[in-house]
Formats: C-alpha cells, sequence, structure tokens
C-alpha cells in the first residue's frame, strides 16, 4: 500500500563528527550502532522498553530491522554488538526541544545522556548514533546517524539507518513528480527502494511496516552482490548480448544479480543498472514480478563538481498512465529489453545493446581509415588518416608496378591499418598506424 510521503530529509552536509566507518567502500561486517533513547522533561513515563528496541532494531529471528538488513545485504551486514543507553531527562521541555534546530535537538540528547546522574554515556567519536526521543518531534538522517521517534516503524529506521551508512535518496525519471515543495523533481519516486520511504511498497512486520528492498544501485555500492553475479556489459568486446537474471530476492537462482550497462565514456561511473525482483517475502508488496531499470549518476555539489555520492534514477514508461517501471529503454546509444519472466525458475531475460564497447575514451576519437575502422587515436591522427585517403591516388605509381597497380611512388609505402589497406604514406606514418593498433584496447571506453 502506498502512503503519503514524510518530511523526510537527508542531511549530507552536515556531519556529526568525523564518521569516516559510514562512508568505506565496500561496506560489509559488523557495524556498531548506539542507540539513545531521550525524553524531554515534561514528558511523562518512557512509552517503550529497552527490550522493544532491541527486538525491533537489533535482535534476529523477531522479524524486525535485524531480519531485514540480513535478508537485504546478502548477509554481509549486522549490527552485532550494538547497544541501547537510555531513557534519559533532557532539561528542555517539550515546547523548548520543538522549538530547536536540527543538530540541537541532536546535542541535547546526547548532553543529556553525557551528563546523566546515573548511567551516563558519551559516544564513541565517529560512532554511527540513532537519536530517539519521546515525544515524537523529527525524522531525518545522516552519512553517520538517525534520528527517530520513539513510535518508528522498520520501514522508517531502515531509510534514515540508510542515510547512516551513506546512502542517498532514490529518483525516477518523471519529470512531472513532486511529493513536497521541499524536495527535488522525481526524488522519493522509486517504491521499490527504501530510500524513498515512505512512498515505499511495503511488507508487514511485528513492528509496522518494511520497504520492499534496497534497490541493486545499493547492493552494487556497497559491496553486497558477489562480483561473481555482477556483469558488465560490453566488457568483452561485445556490442550485443542476452542475460539471464536471478530475482535479486531469490539469490539461489541462478543468472547475474545485475547487469550494469556504462554509456558515458568521459565518466564511467554514469551507467544504467538492470535487476529483477520477484514478488514475495520482503517485495510482497510490490504489484507484480518486475525487472527494473536504473540510470546511474554521479551527484554533483553547487558548483557542479562531481561528489562521491552516486545517485539512482528509475527509469519509468512515461508513455504509461501509471508509469509502470520501463521494459524497454532505447537511449544514450543503449537499447534494454525485456524478453521473458519466469516466476517458477526466479528468473527474467533481458537483451542488451550498447555502442559503449567501440566507444574511445575522452580525448580519442575514432581513426576511420576506412567507415568501420573504429581504432582510437587522437584527433589529429584522424585528420591526417582523412588526408591520407584524399592524397592516395596521387601517391600512387602511374601505371603500376612490382606491388600491382597500388604499389607507391618512391619515398612512400602502404600504409597498413587494417589487412589490405594499400594508402600510400610515409613510412612513419605507417609505423603510426601499426602503433596505434597495438595501443587500440587500451584507448576503448571498456578496455
Amino acid at each position: 500500500m502506498m502512503r503519503p510521503v514524510l518530511c523526510i530529509l537527508i542531511l549530507t552536509t552536515m556531519v556529526l563528527g568525523t564518521v569516516e566507518s559510514a562512508r568505506a567502500r565496500p561496506f560489509r561486517g559488523s557495524t556498531k550502532i548506539y542507540l539513545i533513547l531521550c525524553q524531554t522533561s515534561d514528558s511523562g513515563a518512557p512509552p517503550r522498553t529497552i527490550d522493544h528496541y532491541r527486538n525491533l532494531v537489533l535482535n534476529h529471528g523477531t522479524g524486525g530491522l535485524a531480519d531485514w538488513w540480513h535478508d537485504v545485504s546478502y548477509g554481509n551486514f549486522d549490527n552485532n554488538g550494538s547497544e541501547i543507553h537510555g531513557w534519559y531527562r533532557m532539561s528542555q521541555n517539550t515546547t523548548q526541544y520543538t522549538a530547536l534546530g536540527r543538530w540541537e535537538k541532536v546535542n541535547a540528547c546526547l548532553d543529556a545522556a553525557r551528563t546523566a546522574s546515573s548511567g551516563a554515556f558519551t559516544v564513541p567519536d565517529g560512532a554511527i548514533r540513532y537519536i530517539i526521543t519521546a515525544p515524537s518531534v523529527d525524522l531525518f538522517g545522516w552519512t553517520g546517524g538517525a534520528f527517530l521517534p520513539f513510535d518508528f516503524d522498520v520501514g522508517a529506521v531502515a531509510h534514515e539507518g540508510g542515510h547512516g551508512i551513506g546512502l542517498d535518496h532514490t529518483f525516477s525519471n518523471d519529470p512531472n513528480y513532486r511529493n513536497a515543495d521541499w524536495a527535488a523533481i522525481g526524488e522519493y519516486d522509486d517504491p521499490w527502494d527504501a530510500m524513498s520511504w515512505a512512498n515505499s511498497f511495503r511488507a508487514t512486520t511485528p513492528f509496522g511496516d518494511a520497504p520492499a528492498s534496497l534497490v541493486a544501485p545499493h547492493l552494487d555500492r556497497l559491496g553486497w552482490l558477489p562480483r561473481s553475479r555482477v556483469i558488465v556489459h560490453g566488457a568483452n568486446g561485445a556490442i550485443e548480448a542476452t542475460y539471464a537474471l536471478a530475482a535479486a530476492n531469490h539469490p539461489e537462482a541462478p543468472g547475474a544479480l545485475l547487469v550494469r550497462v556504462p554509456y558515458d565514456p568521459s565518466d564511467l561511473f554514469h551507467y544504467y543498472t538492470i535487476e529483477f525482483r520477484r514478488k514475495d517475502h520482503w517485495s510482497a508488496g510490490i504489484p507484480t514480478d518486475t525487472v527494473l531499470v536504473h540510470e546511474v549518476k554521479r551527484n554533483r555539489d553547487a558548483g557542479g563538481n562531481p561528489t562521491g555520492d552516486q545517485i539512482a534514477w528509475l527509469q519509468r514508461d512515461l508513455s504509461r498512465s501509471d508509469k509502470a517501471p520501463a521494459q524497454t529503454l532505447n537511449a544514450n546509444g543503449v537499447q534494454i529489453t525485456v524478453l521473458s519472466v519466469n516466476a517458477t525458475a526466479n528468473q527474467a531475460t533481458v537483451r542488451v545493446r550498447s555502442e559503449m564497447p567501440d566507444r574511445c575514451i575522452q580525448g580519442f576519437v575514432w581513426r576511420e581509415a576506412r567507415p568501420d575502422d573504429h581504432i582510437c587515436v587522437p584527433p589529429a591522427e584522424r585528420t591526417d588518416t582523412a588526408s591520407e585517403n584524399a592524397q592516395a591516388a596521387a601517391r600512387r605509381q602511374p601505371g603500376g608496378g612490382p606491388f600491382g597497380p597500388d604499389t607507391c611512388r618512391q619515398g612512400f609505402v602502404w600504409r597498413e591499418a587494417y589487412l589490405g589497406d594499400h594508402v600510400c604514406v610515409p613510412p612513419a606514418r605507417r609505423t603510426a598506424a601499426r602503433d596505434d593498433n597495438a595501443q587500440a584496447s587500451a584507448r576503448l571506453a571498456i578496455p
């Protein structure tokens, strides 16, 4: 079921301390989190027990967040060793606390924990922390932590906890989608992903709703997908190929869990991803089994410079009234077509075509000694090659010679840029053509 989107904000530019561990990639193993429970001075008795949060967030086998992270990460991520501290009474009453800025709210709780007369605790520098308050006054996340109301569900802590380990919101390519005046166009419009909460499709748990999953671009970035299950289209030089995809939520099925399709020679972190999702388990709330295609772009700062963050944009079929995920794509020199979905086998089949394996890295162009000559050379080399072709007739020996009608005049030799290339050039240009051929693979966008 779809729900109205909550006012949730990632504070990527505000970092509380140095949280290098939350930025590390790959992000695997046990990550210790400190849950700090705080109440305003005029609030009543603690509204939840520590055991409630232990079962909701930390314990396995309860149907809570720990089980969600385990399944979504393929067992690569957990919060073993985490601690819960509180409840602590803050000096502010509810009115005063609500009026504070976001970082003031965080620090007021941390100060209450640090200075408590009983059970005082100081969160270690650089550690990931979840601040939980009663009453509920806000909900947000940043790289290194989350701020949560006391009555949060699995979806809220999965989303804000996703920010805590460095994930950004997901978007769609719908130019008309905007769920709040403070949100960017397309932001939160990927309901197959926890990072579009609370616009996500949902599963029911003993602790409220949970999101369908994390989409494959996040799983790939965090290092949770086995490298053997990630295919980079064109890495073997093939322009067109057909792939079997295993459902992301059925890794026991054979096939790729992700196909990555780069298409931008100037930025190999700019690509499409293809994944398949079955309608079951955490994804039981999605409308149907479906293939998802995302465009992954590097985020940019106010000056237009790329940052280390990557944003995933769900590709919707904007010609449909329901704007369902696109099952075909033809853009940026890439064609993607979903051929079949086999629910019984937990597999889908897709065909991909891309000219990227034949494209040159930035600063090089095709030589074009003939129309299909795609050897990558500096631009000046292509200019020289075109000039050589134009002068070909004038450099041949009139009437032919010992090497037939293509015999060159004295001082010229065959260029031999390709088999049968009898364009006559100075000897140094034949050497240059051979050198270019030898460096061909190193100059391709996908070497």
